[in-house]
Parts: C-alpha cells; structure tokens; sequence
C-alpha cells in the first residue's frame, strides 16, 4: 500500500490538508500555481470572486490536461504505428536477403555447369 502524505497547503486565503501519496513539495508546488494564478485573475477582474477564479483554474488546468492526454494518445498511436512499419521493413529485408543468397547460389550453379560443358573460362 503506498504512504500517505498529509500536506497543508494555502490557496486563495484558505488553508487546506490534502492526503496524497505525492511527494510534499509537488502538492506545494501545485497549490502555488493555483493560488497565483487564481490572484492573477482576480487582480485584473476585482468582481470575481474566489469561488469563480478556482472553478476558471480547474476549467483552465482540465482543459490543458485532457489535451495533453489527446497529444499522449496520438503520440502512442505513431509510434506503434512506426514500430509497424519497422517490423514490416525488418521482415521485407530478411526476405530480400534470402532472395539474395538464393539467387547468389543459382548463378554459381549456372557457372558450374556452364565450366563442365567448357563455355566458360575457367577465370569467371
């Protein structure tokens, strides 16, 4: 079971205890970002209140969030993608080889036959 963490964080004026299996200075980290920019949005709106400002930060932080998570997703896919391709060009090249070394057989073969019945110096 992992370890829980309890973290006093400050957001907005309000302090908060969070249960966290994360590290304490990351929750730290995160309630500061929030804070400041829950104040910046409040500084340039004196209207808003503190309920508005944190649900425009979760909307804002969800948003940036779920699009992170659609660019992993794609990125996952182009890469399978190309781990396809890649297996696909790894078999062609084995099979190109073996055409190859068959084909490098066959002309030795055709050399000596064509040196048993004497219409080929023996150089080639």
């Amino acid at each position: 079971m992992e370890n829980t963490n309890r973290v006093k964080i400050h957001v907005c004026g309000s302090d908060y205890i969070i249960a966290t299996p994360e590290k304490e200075e990351y929750v730290k980290e995160l309630a500061y970002q929030i804070d400041n920019q829950a104040q910046a949005m409040m500084e340039s709106n004196p209207n808003m209140s503190i309920l508005t400002a944190l649900i425009l930060c979760s909307l804002s932080y969800l948003d940036d969030c779920n699009k992170a998570n659609a660019n992993a997703d794609n990125m996952r896919r182009q890469l399978k993608d190309y781990l396809e391709d890649a297996a696909k060009a790894r078999i062609e090249v084995d099979e190109t080889k073996r055409e190859l070394e068959r084909l490098q057989k066959e002309v030795a073969s055709y050399k000596r036959q064509l040196k048993a019945a004497g219409r080929m110096s023996p150089e080639v």
